[in-house]
Protein backbone atom coordinates (compact mmCIF):
# COMPACT_ATOMS: atom_id res chain seq x y z
CA UNK A 1 0.00 0.00 0.00
CA UNK A 2 1.39 3.40 -0.98
CA UNK A 3 2.05 6.11 1.67
CA UNK A 4 -0.56 8.35 0.03
CA UNK A 5 -3.31 5.74 0.14
CA UNK A 6 -2.35 4.70 3.66
CA UNK A 7 -2.49 8.32 4.80
CA UNK A 8 -5.96 8.78 3.31
CA UNK A 9 -7.31 5.66 5.03
CA UNK A 10 -5.83 6.66 8.39
CA UNK A 11 -7.16 10.21 8.12
CA UNK A 12 -10.66 9.07 7.15
CA UNK A 13 -10.68 6.64 10.08
CA UNK A 14 -9.59 9.40 12.47
CA UNK A 15 -12.21 11.78 11.09
CA UNK A 16 -14.94 9.19 11.62
CA UNK A 17 -13.83 8.70 15.20
CA UNK A 18 -13.57 12.44 15.76
CA UNK A 19 -17.04 13.20 14.47
CA UNK A 20 -18.70 10.28 16.22
CA UNK A 21 -21.03 8.79 13.66
CA UNK A 22 -22.77 6.56 16.18
CA UNK A 23 -25.14 9.34 17.16
CA UNK A 24 -25.90 10.47 13.63
CA UNK A 25 -29.08 9.77 11.65
CA UNK A 26 -28.88 6.72 9.37
CA UNK A 27 -29.29 8.83 6.25
CA UNK A 28 -26.22 10.92 7.16
CA UNK A 29 -24.21 7.77 7.88
CA UNK A 30 -25.16 6.33 4.47
CA UNK A 31 -24.22 9.54 2.64
CA UNK A 32 -20.92 9.66 4.51
CA UNK A 33 -20.23 6.00 3.66
CA UNK A 34 -20.79 6.71 -0.05
CA UNK A 35 -18.43 9.68 0.17
CA UNK A 36 -15.70 7.63 1.88
CA UNK A 37 -16.11 4.84 -0.70
CA UNK A 38 -15.59 7.22 -3.64
CA UNK A 39 -12.63 8.87 -1.92
CA UNK A 40 -11.07 5.42 -1.48
CA UNK A 41 -11.73 4.43 -5.09
CA UNK A 42 -10.35 7.74 -6.37
CA UNK A 43 -7.25 7.29 -4.20
CA UNK A 44 -6.74 3.75 -5.52
CA UNK A 45 -7.21 4.95 -9.10
CA UNK A 46 -4.68 7.73 -8.54
CA UNK A 47 -1.98 5.11 -7.95
CA UNK A 48 -2.26 4.14 -11.62
CA UNK A 49 -0.93 7.55 -12.65
CA UNK A 50 2.64 8.53 -11.86
CA UNK A 51 4.77 11.27 -13.43
CA UNK A 52 7.86 9.14 -12.85
CA UNK A 53 6.62 6.98 -15.73
CA UNK A 54 6.00 9.82 -18.13
CA UNK A 55 8.46 8.41 -20.65
CA UNK A 56 6.32 5.29 -21.06
CA UNK A 57 3.61 5.91 -23.64
CA UNK A 58 1.09 3.10 -24.14
CA UNK A 59 -1.37 5.18 -26.19
CA UNK A 60 0.48 4.75 -29.47
CA UNK A 61 1.57 8.38 -29.58
CA UNK A 62 5.13 9.58 -29.95
CA UNK A 63 7.27 9.44 -26.81
CA UNK A 64 7.36 12.77 -24.99
CA UNK A 65 10.70 14.57 -25.28
CA UNK A 66 11.22 16.91 -22.34
CA UNK A 67 13.67 18.22 -19.77
CA UNK A 68 12.87 17.53 -16.10
CA UNK A 69 13.86 19.86 -13.25
CA UNK A 70 13.16 18.06 -10.00
CA UNK A 71 12.27 19.46 -6.56
CA UNK A 72 12.86 23.12 -7.36
CA UNK A 73 12.31 25.08 -4.14
CA UNK A 74 9.70 27.81 -4.57
CA UNK A 75 8.90 28.69 -0.95
CA UNK A 76 9.90 28.23 2.66
CA UNK A 77 6.73 28.48 4.72
CA UNK A 78 7.06 27.98 8.44
CA UNK A 79 9.16 24.85 8.86
CA UNK A 80 8.17 23.54 5.41
CA UNK A 81 10.28 23.66 2.27
CA UNK A 82 7.92 23.61 -0.70
CA UNK A 83 9.02 22.32 -4.09
CA UNK A 84 7.80 21.96 -7.64
CA UNK A 85 8.78 19.74 -10.56
CA UNK A 86 9.17 21.47 -13.92
CA UNK A 87 8.61 19.80 -17.31
CA UNK A 88 10.07 21.69 -20.26
CA UNK A 89 9.65 20.33 -23.80
CA UNK A 90 13.04 19.95 -25.46
CA UNK A 91 12.02 21.55 -28.76
CA UNK A 92 11.44 25.01 -27.26
CA UNK A 93 13.14 27.86 -29.14
CA UNK A 94 11.01 30.75 -27.81
CA UNK A 95 9.01 31.49 -24.65
CA UNK A 96 5.90 29.33 -24.27
CA UNK A 97 2.80 29.55 -22.07
CA UNK A 98 3.25 28.06 -18.61
CA UNK A 99 0.71 25.82 -16.84
CA UNK A 100 0.61 25.27 -13.08
CA UNK A 101 -0.70 21.85 -11.95
CA UNK A 102 -2.08 21.45 -8.41
CA UNK A 103 -2.84 17.91 -7.23
CA UNK A 104 -5.90 16.79 -5.29
CA UNK A 105 -6.28 14.70 -2.14
CA UNK A 106 -8.96 16.36 0.03
CA UNK A 107 -6.39 18.99 1.13
CA UNK A 108 -4.86 16.33 3.40
CA UNK A 109 -2.85 14.05 1.14
CA UNK A 110 -1.41 13.68 -2.37
CA UNK A 111 1.76 14.88 -4.05
CA UNK A 112 3.02 16.58 -7.18
CA UNK A 113 3.89 13.41 -9.09
CA UNK A 114 0.73 11.31 -8.91
CA UNK A 115 -3.01 11.32 -9.52
CA UNK A 116 -5.31 11.47 -12.57
CA UNK A 117 -3.96 14.94 -13.42
CA UNK A 118 -0.77 13.24 -14.61
CA UNK A 119 -2.58 12.20 -17.81
CA UNK A 120 -3.33 15.86 -18.50
CA UNK A 121 0.25 16.88 -17.67
CA UNK A 122 1.68 14.45 -20.20
CA UNK A 123 -0.60 15.74 -22.96
CA UNK A 124 0.24 19.36 -22.10
CA UNK A 125 3.97 18.65 -22.39
CA UNK A 126 3.40 16.83 -25.68
CA UNK A 127 1.54 19.93 -26.92
CA UNK A 128 4.50 22.18 -26.10
CA UNK A 129 3.46 23.71 -22.77
CA UNK A 130 5.86 24.16 -19.87
CA UNK A 131 4.26 22.52 -16.81
CA UNK A 132 4.94 23.29 -13.15
CA UNK A 133 3.66 20.61 -10.75
CA UNK A 134 3.68 21.75 -7.13
CA UNK A 135 3.47 20.39 -3.61
CA UNK A 136 1.77 22.53 -0.96
CA UNK A 137 1.14 22.44 2.77
CA UNK A 138 -1.47 19.89 3.83
CA UNK A 139 -4.14 19.80 6.53
CA UNK A 140 -4.77 19.03 9.31
CA UNK A 141 -1.26 20.17 10.30
CA UNK A 142 -1.63 23.28 8.16
CA UNK A 143 -5.12 24.72 8.06
CA UNK A 144 -6.59 27.01 5.43
CA UNK A 145 -5.47 29.46 4.04
CA UNK A 146 -2.01 27.85 4.03
CA UNK A 147 -2.80 25.85 0.88
CA UNK A 148 -4.03 28.77 -1.22
CA UNK A 149 -1.18 30.98 -0.01
CA UNK A 150 1.25 28.34 -1.32
CA UNK A 151 -0.47 28.12 -4.71
CA UNK A 152 -0.35 31.89 -5.16
CA UNK A 153 3.29 31.96 -4.08
CA UNK A 154 4.03 29.34 -6.75
CA UNK A 155 2.39 31.51 -9.43
CA UNK A 156 4.50 34.51 -8.43
CA UNK A 157 7.67 32.35 -8.29
CA UNK A 158 7.07 31.05 -11.81
CA UNK A 159 6.49 34.58 -13.12
CA UNK A 160 9.63 35.85 -11.33
CA UNK A 161 11.77 33.14 -12.94
CA UNK A 162 9.99 33.02 -16.30
CA UNK A 163 13.12 33.60 -18.39
CA UNK A 164 14.89 30.64 -16.74
CA UNK A 165 11.98 28.32 -17.52
CA UNK A 166 11.36 29.59 -21.07
CA UNK A 167 7.82 30.85 -20.48
CA UNK A 168 6.03 34.08 -21.27
CA UNK A 169 5.32 35.71 -17.86
CA UNK A 170 2.11 37.24 -19.23
CA UNK A 171 0.72 33.87 -20.34
CA UNK A 172 0.22 31.55 -17.38
CA UNK A 173 -2.73 29.24 -16.77
CA UNK A 174 -3.49 26.56 -14.21
CA UNK A 175 -5.37 23.34 -13.71
CA UNK A 176 -6.09 21.10 -10.77
CA UNK A 177 -8.03 18.03 -9.74
CA UNK A 178 -10.48 17.86 -6.80
CA UNK A 179 -9.00 19.89 -3.90
CA UNK A 180 -6.33 21.11 -6.32
CA UNK A 181 -9.05 22.37 -8.66
CA UNK A 182 -10.61 24.25 -5.75
CA UNK A 183 -7.26 25.89 -5.07
CA UNK A 184 -6.51 26.97 -8.65
CA UNK A 185 -10.05 28.32 -9.06
CA UNK A 186 -9.75 30.28 -5.82
CA UNK A 187 -6.29 31.54 -6.78
CA UNK A 188 -7.49 32.75 -10.18
CA UNK A 189 -10.64 34.43 -8.87
CA UNK A 190 -8.80 36.31 -6.09
CA UNK A 191 -5.59 37.14 -7.97
CA UNK A 192 -4.02 40.51 -7.14
CA UNK A 193 -6.88 41.42 -4.78
CA UNK A 194 -4.92 41.34 -1.54
CA UNK A 195 -6.44 38.03 -0.46
CA UNK A 196 -4.61 34.85 0.60
CA UNK A 197 -1.21 36.24 -0.42
CA UNK A 198 2.14 35.66 1.27
CA UNK A 199 5.17 37.94 1.32
CA UNK A 200 7.43 36.08 -1.11
CA UNK A 201 7.85 37.56 -4.60
CA UNK A 202 5.34 40.26 -3.72
CA UNK A 203 6.52 42.35 -6.69
CA UNK A 204 4.98 39.78 -9.05
CA UNK A 205 1.38 39.44 -10.26
CA UNK A 206 -0.72 36.40 -9.31
CA UNK A 207 -2.83 36.63 -12.47
CA UNK A 208 -3.88 33.44 -14.23
CA UNK A 209 -5.22 33.80 -17.78
CA UNK A 210 -7.41 30.71 -17.59
CA UNK A 211 -8.22 27.71 -15.41
CA UNK A 212 -9.19 24.08 -16.01
CA UNK A 213 -11.16 22.88 -12.97
CA UNK A 214 -11.49 19.10 -12.82
CA UNK A 215 -14.24 18.19 -10.31
CA UNK A 216 -13.24 20.77 -7.72
CA UNK A 217 -15.43 21.98 -4.82
CA UNK A 218 -16.70 25.50 -5.47
CA UNK A 219 -19.33 26.30 -2.81
CA UNK A 220 -18.03 24.95 0.49
CA UNK A 221 -20.95 26.24 2.56
CA UNK A 222 -23.31 24.08 0.52
CA UNK A 223 -20.92 21.12 0.32
CA UNK A 224 -20.04 20.80 4.00
CA UNK A 225 -23.26 20.34 5.98
CA UNK A 226 -24.13 18.01 8.84
CA UNK A 227 -21.32 15.54 9.46
CA UNK A 228 -19.15 16.97 6.72
CA UNK A 229 -19.16 20.42 8.35
CA UNK A 230 -17.43 19.01 11.41
CA UNK A 231 -14.86 17.33 9.19
CA UNK A 232 -14.27 20.60 7.35
CA UNK A 233 -13.21 22.26 10.59
CA UNK A 234 -10.09 20.08 10.60
CA UNK A 235 -9.13 21.55 7.24
CA UNK A 236 -10.53 25.08 7.27
CA UNK A 237 -10.68 25.84 11.00
CA UNK A 238 -13.53 27.47 12.88
CA UNK A 239 -13.21 31.13 11.89
CA UNK A 240 -16.59 32.74 11.23
CA UNK A 241 -17.69 32.42 7.59
CA UNK A 242 -14.48 30.59 6.68
CA UNK A 243 -16.28 28.25 4.27
CA UNK A 244 -17.77 31.21 2.42
CA UNK A 245 -14.37 32.92 2.33
CA UNK A 246 -12.79 29.74 0.96
CA UNK A 247 -15.43 29.24 -1.77
CA UNK A 248 -14.52 30.18 -5.37
CA UNK A 249 -18.17 31.06 -6.03
CA UNK A 250 -17.82 33.97 -3.60
CA UNK A 251 -15.42 35.79 -5.92
CA UNK A 252 -16.84 35.42 -9.43
CA UNK A 253 -16.95 38.75 -11.24
CA UNK A 254 -17.00 40.30 -14.70
CA UNK A 255 -13.18 40.28 -14.66
CA UNK A 256 -12.90 36.54 -13.92
CA UNK A 257 -10.63 34.46 -16.19
CA UNK A 258 -11.87 31.82 -18.63
CA UNK A 259 -12.81 28.44 -17.14
CA UNK A 260 -13.11 24.87 -18.35
CA UNK A 261 -14.97 22.76 -15.78
CA UNK A 262 -15.00 18.94 -15.91
CA UNK A 263 -17.39 17.00 -13.67
CA UNK A 264 -18.38 13.36 -13.17
CA UNK A 265 -22.14 12.80 -13.27
CA UNK A 266 -22.03 10.27 -10.40
CA UNK A 267 -19.57 12.05 -8.15
CA UNK A 268 -20.64 11.63 -4.50
CA UNK A 269 -17.64 13.51 -3.08
CA UNK A 270 -18.04 16.68 -5.14
CA UNK A 271 -21.61 16.44 -6.49
CA UNK A 272 -22.36 17.84 -9.97
CA UNK A 273 -24.25 20.85 -8.59
CA UNK A 274 -20.92 22.21 -7.31
CA UNK A 275 -19.54 22.52 -10.84
CA UNK A 276 -22.87 23.69 -12.25
CA UNK A 277 -23.08 26.44 -9.64
CA UNK A 278 -19.67 27.87 -10.56
CA UNK A 279 -20.40 27.54 -14.28
CA UNK A 280 -23.71 29.41 -13.98
CA UNK A 281 -22.14 32.22 -11.94
CA UNK A 282 -19.39 32.66 -14.52
CA UNK A 283 -21.89 32.80 -17.38
CA UNK A 284 -24.08 35.22 -15.43
CA UNK A 285 -21.11 37.59 -15.12
CA UNK A 286 -20.31 37.36 -18.81
CA UNK A 287 -17.17 35.27 -18.37
CA UNK A 288 -16.14 32.61 -20.88
CA UNK A 289 -16.86 29.18 -19.38
CA UNK A 290 -17.43 25.61 -20.59
CA UNK A 291 -18.83 22.70 -18.57
CA UNK A 292 -18.17 19.07 -19.55
CA UNK A 293 -20.19 16.38 -17.74
CA UNK A 294 -18.47 12.98 -17.89
CA UNK A 295 -20.95 10.11 -18.00
CA UNK A 296 -20.63 7.10 -15.63
CA UNK A 297 -17.93 8.90 -13.65
CA UNK A 298 -17.53 9.09 -9.89
CA UNK A 299 -14.98 11.21 -8.09
CA UNK A 300 -11.63 11.31 -9.83
CA UNK A 301 -13.50 10.23 -12.99
CA UNK A 302 -13.43 6.67 -11.67
CA UNK A 303 -15.90 4.53 -13.69
CA UNK A 304 -19.23 4.00 -11.94
CA UNK A 305 -21.82 1.90 -13.75
CA UNK A 306 -20.09 1.70 -17.11
CA UNK A 307 -17.29 3.08 -19.28
CA UNK A 308 -16.78 6.80 -18.77
CA UNK A 309 -17.59 9.10 -21.69
CA UNK A 310 -15.49 10.99 -22.66
CA UNK A 311 -12.51 8.82 -21.65
CA UNK A 312 -9.72 10.09 -19.39
CA UNK A 313 -7.45 10.60 -22.39
CA UNK A 314 -10.21 12.45 -24.25
CA UNK A 315 -10.71 14.68 -21.20
CA UNK A 316 -6.97 15.40 -21.21
CA UNK A 317 -7.15 16.32 -24.90
CA UNK A 318 -10.08 18.66 -24.22
CA UNK A 319 -8.05 20.38 -21.49
CA UNK A 320 -5.12 20.80 -23.89
CA UNK A 321 -7.45 22.25 -26.56
CA UNK A 322 -8.86 24.67 -24.00
CA UNK A 323 -5.42 26.01 -23.13
CA UNK A 324 -4.40 26.16 -26.79
CA UNK A 325 -7.49 28.16 -27.69
CA UNK A 326 -7.39 30.45 -24.66
CA UNK A 327 -3.73 31.25 -24.10
CA UNK A 328 -1.94 33.63 -26.51
CA UNK A 329 1.25 32.48 -28.27
CA UNK A 330 0.01 28.91 -28.56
Amino acid sequence: MSPTRKTLIIVVFCLVCYVGLAGSPFSEIRVFADLVEQLFLASRSSEDFDLKNLEVDSSGKSVIDYRFEEDVIYSRAGEETLTMDIYIPNDIDSPRPGILYVHGGAWITGDKRSGPGVVVVSELIRAGFVVFSIDYRLAPKWKFPSQIIDVKTAVRFVRKHSSEFMIDPAVIGAFGTSAGAHLVALAALTADKGLFSGDEFSDQSEKLICVADLYGPTDLEALFTGIEKELAELIFGIEEDVLKKASPTSYVGSDSPSFLIVQGDKDAVVPPYQSVRLFEKLIEKGTSAELIIVENAGHGLVPDGGEIRPSMLEVAEKVVSFFKNTLPNQ
